[in-house]
């Protein structure tokens, strides 16, 4: 019986009509499923989900690595010379030419040592949360998504806003007694996720809360990027299945950490001004080779409707989101603890059915 990992894809981006074959037949040689096309949407989908990427030079140079995979191939034609240039650009384990290395080639694909999109990821998903203006409902759709997911595998929610006074608010974990962002180490590097998963506040027996602390005190700690996207990783990279959702707004924490993201929700008002922010937003988020899905949220009145929204953005809305009678109040007295709105949990479901579609 083949191991799991047998059964994952390589992926081959090549554009070079020459070597194109060459690498086709190698890839099927290793008898694993293959992904082929020079899609940047098909590419960014499958990039941390292959086994190995062969690509060339064309490809590398429309790329980045800023998840830093391993078993990535830049592969030129025989007899050269290879662009080590691209390949270290792309952060390529070899360079190689066909015909001439196929066999080394061939040995590098075959060795199944464990370390295929990232080094000891887990199979959870990472979503971040983000929207084009404040005031969206962000938050509310993180905590409805974090639950959700948490009827499956376990689910962390993580608050990535600076100042944002405490995500475990709305969750009603205010009182549960668990660590919060100061408590934790990821100022000194990566931690194990069982350890803190461990240490964080748990709202039943699958949701887990990493949030701000509140103190009379005068605390030293700021909420930096380099230690949301360590908190991130290191979730990332425990051995059970645990999604992360990440709570976000536009600035410095959101850079460092979308490239490490497997899917990220923008929630855009159905306002004029809105969604022309959302356009050069969407166009910057691209670069990050993501794969992004638009709520559309109705805040009182709404300039656009959905087909004007998908035609100037030339991105589909996966939902709408409107205006939640009582939320408001429900949320600000007792937290998002009850049943959750029957809105909310479409919303929470579309983007599930997205991350499926992408998978």
């Amino acid at each position: 019986m083949n191991s799991p990992r047998r059964t994952q894809a390589i992926l081959v981006a090549i554009h070079d009509p020459v070597l194109h074959p060459e690498a086709m037949h190698i890839a099927a040689a290793t008898g694993r499923p293959i992904v082929d096309s020079t899609s940047p949407a098909d590419v960014a989908r499958h990039w941390n989900r292959a086994s190995a990427v062969l690509l060339d030079a064309e490809m590398a140079g429309n790329l980045t690595n800023d998840r830093r995979r391993d078993r990535i191939f830049l592969l030129g034609s025989d007899p050269g010379p290879a662009d080590y240039r691209a390949a270290m650009t792309i952060q390529a384990e070899q360079a190689l030419l066909l015909p001439a290395q196929t066999a080394e080639l061939l040995t590098a694909l075959g060795r199944d040592d464990g370390r295929t999109a990232s080094v000891n990821r887990g199979s959870g998903t990472v979503i971040g949360v983000l929207g084009v203006a404040g005031g969206v409902g962000v938050s509310t759709i993180a905590v409805a998504l974090a639950r959700r997911r948490a009827t499956g595998n376990p689910a962390v929610l993580i608050d990535a806003v600076p100042g944002s006074g405490g995500l475990d608010l709305l969750v009603g974990a205010e009182d549960v007694p668990g660590a919060r962002w100061p408590d934790l180490g990821f100022t000194r590097g990566a931690v194990a996720a069982e350890d803190v998963v461990a240490a964080l506040p748990a709202m039943g027996d699958n949701l887990f809360v990493l949030s701000a602390a509140r103190s009379l005190v005068a605390d030293p700690f700021v909420l930096e990027p380099a230690v949301v996207k360590t908190a991130v990783v290191s979730l990332m990279e425990g051995e059970r299945p645990m999604d992360v959702v990440v709570d976000l707004q536009a600035g410095a924490i959101t850079e460092e950490v979308v490239p490490v993201l497997d899917h990220l929700v923008v929630v855009v008002p159905a306002e004029v001004r809105a969604v022309a922010a959302a356009v050069s937003q969407l166009q910057e988020l691209k670069r990050h080779q993501v794969q992004v899905s638009v709520v559309l949220r109705h805040r009182g009145w709404s300039g656009l409707d959905v087909a004007e929204v998908e035609r100037i953005l030339s991105t589909p809305v996966i939902a709408e989101v409107g205006t939640i009678a009582r939320l408001p109040k429900t949320a600000e007295m007792h937290g998002l603890t009850g049943a959750l709105p029957r809105s909310l949990v479409l919303v929470s479901d579309a983007i599930t059915a997205e991350l499926k579609v992408g998978a």
